[in-house]
Formats: structure tokens, C-alpha cells, sequence
């Protein structure tokens, strides 16, 4: 009996769980310090999710001041990683949302966008150079017993970067 409570014991504290979450950032800094760019992916644990929506997000905003940004351009172009092309439609009143999925356009993997000229709320204008997109990876350990015991401290990164280098990294 005491063999099997150690066993448990050691079972639970040795015992981690592991998070890991994908998402796509553009390959270099677009030079453009008034926006940001993000994607947004149906499922951010799942490697193989589809792309839901493209996000330009205004910088300035706040949690409780929150800025619009207009995309002027009304299709945008997105080219997937076996060059095949495809036309969103823009909708101006979707806040800097672009959205892929709803169109029928699934994309799984790294792609290129064509934002083009997007507007902020006070009026200027910003032109988006064509963003190349990587699929990344963040991985993290959490330990419930070493979390408890190291407080403040939640989880352990393990790995952040590209999928492709994380795939040459478990090799």
C-alpha cells in the first residue's frame, strides 16, 4: 500500500500539462507603428485550424476608448502557399475585420496578404505593404504542484517560434 501511495505521489508531482497554442504573425515588421496586425484562427490549439479573420487594430486603443480602423480597399488579395489567389470582399464596417472563413476561403497554412490603404478614425491613412504570414507556435508546461509551490510563477515556455522550427527542434 505504501509502494502505491509514493507511486501516486510521484505520478502527480512528475505529471505536467502541456499548452499549446498556433497563430500567425507577418514574417517582418511592416514599419507601420500606428497599427497592428493579427489572425485570428477557429481553433488556436489545433495546428491545422483554419483561419477565421485578419484583425488591423489601431494602436491608441484602449479598453475603454477603443479607435476605429476603415480598410478602403474593397477586396482584399490573399495568396495561400501554393500561390493560389483569392479575392476577399470588404465589408468598411467591419472594424479592420477581415474575414477569410466566412467567404468560403480556408487557409491552413502560411500565406501572403494585399491589405492596401486602411483609415484611422482621425483621418489618416496608412498603406499596408503586402504582409507575408507564418504559422507560429507557443508551447508551455504547467505543473499544478510546481505552480502551487512556486507562486507568481505559471508555467515554463518551452518552445516559441515558427511551426517549422519547432518541427526540426522534436527531431
Amino acid at each position: 500500500m505504501k509502494k502505491i501511495l509514493i507511486s501516486l505521489l510521484f505520478l502527480i508531482i512528475l505529471t505536467a500539462c502541456v499548452s499549446t497554442r498556433y497563430s500567425y504573425y507577418p514574417v517582418s515588421s511592416y514599419g507601420i507603428k500606428k497599427v497592428s496586425i493579427s489572425v485570428g484562427l477557429a481553433n488556436a490549439e489545433d495546428e491545422n485550424s483554419h483561419i477565421d479573420y485578419i484583425w488591423v487594430y489601431d494602436e491608441r486603443s484602449k479598453i475603454t476608448n477603443h479607435h476605429k480602423v476603415r480598410i478602403l480597399s474593397q477586396t482584399i488579395k490573399i495568396v495561400d502557399n501554393k500561390n493560389k489567389e483569392y479575392l476577399i470582399k470588404n465589408n468598411p464596417d467591419d472594424d479592420g475585420n477581415i474575414f477569410l472563413y466566412k467567404q468560403g476561403v480556408v487557409i491552413t497554412d502560411d500565406f501572403k496578404a494585399y491589405i492596401g490603404k486602411v483609415q484611422l478614425d482621425d483621418g489618416t491613412i496608412i498603406d499596408i505593404p503586402p504582409l507575408s504570414f507564418k504559422k507560429t507556435v507557443y508551447v508551455e508546461r504547467y505543473s499544478v504542484i510546481s505552480d502551487t509551490i512556486n507562486a507568481g510563477g505559471s508555467g515554463k515556455e518551452i518552445f516559441s517560434g515558427t511551426v517549422e522550427d519547432y518541427k526540426k527542434q522534436k527531431k
